[in-house]
Order: C-alpha cells, then sequence, then structure tokens
C-alpha cells in the first residue's frame, strides 16, 4: 500500500487519486498502476538523475569495467543513484578475442557477476584470488566452454614466467589487496571489454524496465500470444530447450492457469550493458522473482539475456 501511496505522489494529484478510487474503484488503480510501469515515459522519469553508463541497479553494486587492449581495470561504486570511479589499476589479461574453449588462453568478454573469494590458492596466484561466473548462462546456450577464470596476483616467491595469464585478470599483489578493500564482491558485476567499452543509455534502460514489466503483464495473464513476441527466434532457454519447445511447453502450463490469480513481482531489478565483439546491444538482466499462483509458488533469482535492434527488443534466453 505504500508503494502505491508513493506512486500516486508523484505522479497523480491527491484529488485524482481520490477521484479515480471514488469513481472506478480498486481495479481502476492497479490498472493505471501496470500502464504506468509498462510506460517508458514513466521510467525516463524515474531515470532522470541516474548515471546508468554501466547499467541500472536497484540496490548499491560494485562494479568492474576491465579493458583488454588497454590493460586497465576500472573499479566503480553505485550509491544513492550516483556512479562514482574509485581506481584504475593496471592488468595483465589472456589473449585478444573472446573466450571460446578450454584451453584458448583468452580472457572472455561480456558480463560476470563474483561468485567467490579464494583465500588458500596455490602462491603462483598471489595471496588470493577472486572467482568470477565464467561461463556464465548467455555463454553455455552458445557453448562456450572452459573455467577458472579469476582475479588474482602475481607469484608470492617467484616471477611470472611470461605475460600470458591463460585467460585470467591479473595484478600486482598491493592493487589486488586494495581491490579487496574497494568491493564487496558478493555484490559486484565485472564487465569486460576488448576494447572501447559498451555503454547503455537512459532510453535503452526506460525502454527495458518497461519491456520488462509489459513481459510480466503478459506472463501473469496467461497471455499466450502476447508473450510468445517477447522472444527472439534463436532463444534457447539454460535446460536447451528451443524456441519451439519452449512455447509448447508454456501453453501447456498457460492453458492449466487460466482460472488462476497468478502473481508475479519482480525486486533488485540489475540491467547491465553486455560487453561483445559484435557491437549488438545485448543486455543481462538479473532480478529476485517472487511467483505465486493456487498450484505454485517460487522465489529465487531470475537471469534474462535480451537482444535491442531496429524490430524491437527480443529474449535471448532466461532461467
Amino acid at each position: 500500500m505504500k508503494f502505491i501511496i508513493l506512486l500516486f505522489a508523484v505522479f497523480l494529484y491527491a484529488e485524482d487519486y481520490v477521484q479515480l478510487y471514488r469513481l472506478k474503484g480498486e481495479k481502476a488503480v492497479v490498472k493505471y498502476l501496470e500502464a504506468l510501469l509498462q510506460s517508458k515515459s514513466y521510467w525516463m522519469n524515474r531515470l532522470k538523475d541516474e548515471n546508468v553508463s554501466f547499467g541500472y541497479y536497484e540496490s548499491p553494486k560494485d562494479i568492474l569495467v576491465c579493458i583488454k587492449r588497454s590493460k586497465i581495470l576500472n573499479v566503480y561504486k553505485f550509491k544513492d543513484l550516483s556512479l562514482k570511479k574509485v581506481d584504475t589499476i593496471k592488468v595483465l589479461t589472456g589473449l585478444d578475442g573472446d573466450k571460446k574453449e578450454e584451453g584458448d588462453l583468452k580472457t572472455p568478454i561480456g558480463v560476470y557477476k563474483l561468485t567467490a573469494f579464494l583465500d588458500k590458492v596455490d602462491s603462483f596466484y598471489g595471496p588470493f584470488a577472486f572467482e568470477t561466473g565464467y561461463p556464465n548462462l548467455f555463454d553455455r546456450v552458445r557453448d562456450k566452454d572452459g573455467h577458472g577464470i579469476w582475479i588474482h596476483g602475481v607469484p608470492l616467491r617467484r616471477k611470472r614466467d611470461s605475460n600470458n595469464t591463460k585467460g585470467c585478470i591479473v595484478m600486482q599483489n598491493d592493487k589486488l589487496e586494495n581491490l579487496k578493500n574497494e568491493i564487496d564482491f558478493k555484490d559486484t558485476y565485472l564487465l569486460i571489454s576488448e576494447n572501447k567499452p559498451f555503454k547503455s543509455t537512459k532510453n535503452e534502460i526506460a525502454s527495458l524496465l518497461a519491456f520488462i514489466y509489459k513481459w510480466r503483464y503478459a506472463w501473469e495473464k496467461s497471455d499466450f500470444e502476447k508473450y510468445k513476441n517477447f522472444y527472439d527466434k534463436t532463444f534457447k532457454r539454460f535446460d536447451g530447450k528451443n524456441l519451439k519447445e519452449f512455447l509448447e511447453y508454456k501453453k501447456r502450463v498457460f492453458e492449466n492457469k487460466k482460472n488462476q490469480k497468478v502473481s508475479i513481482i519482480f525486486k533488485d531489478i540489475s540491467i547491465v550493458p553486455y560487453q561483445n565483439l559484435s557491437n549488438e546491444k545485448i543486455f543481462r538482466i538479473n532480478m529476485y522473482e517472487i511467483y505465486s499462483s493456487r498450484s505454485f509458488k517460487y522465489r529465487g533469482n531470475k537471469e534474462l539475456y535480451v537482444k535491442m535492434d531496429k524490430s524491437g527488443i527480443k529474449i535471448l534466453t532466461e532461467k
């Protein structure tokens, strides 16, 4: 209820709110709110004071931007609608190009979360390391493999034999110690680009937020004809289902939900510009999903990868 009051304090005069509820009832209020969430103009207004160059985040995040050709790692903090650079660190990375398979000695290009702090590593890797989430969902559905992509230091007791990092991001040990103090690895995104990073705009982020809520609305209403249009023809789900298989499955689910009330809430949304070599506008979306119907309940993380081009926005993969 507090959320509803806050929205109307911003977008409606109090009297307009009262009149809408008095004359048309609660359903009219809900309908109006749904329309707001699906409106790009609403999100543009919400984003007016935010720096979304490296994404949109609904809670504080630390953001690492590695530029392979420049051999630097920029450290940003996002908090209170502000994006602030706090450090630039010289690094070594693997060979040029995107990582595709085990042993190709390349540092992957994309967006990853830091998944673990490793304090017991061989001294060759320095005092400790941060594990990255390579391969991510998008990598896996494109049949990329490999593992063990870390951010780590230099050998404690001997020199490195070469500058080849075998795909990892390597920095001096004192810089690694500084990085440990600068970030909370549990809430850190790592963006890795080959050269100039792909940055997002407010127009793109507002369009994506409106897209998310249009997709959610079709999902909640079990509107299969609208829902299917949110997916790209190349779509592949985390479990390997292609578009045809996935939509056949969803159609059966929607038919079973026709007489059920479905509620879907998204919290802590993050939208990150996905770094790639083909200059495509791809975005990684993470959020916490609360799903409820008479026959099924779920609380957990939702992950999407979407593509934006002249034809619109389409979902490439999801989990």
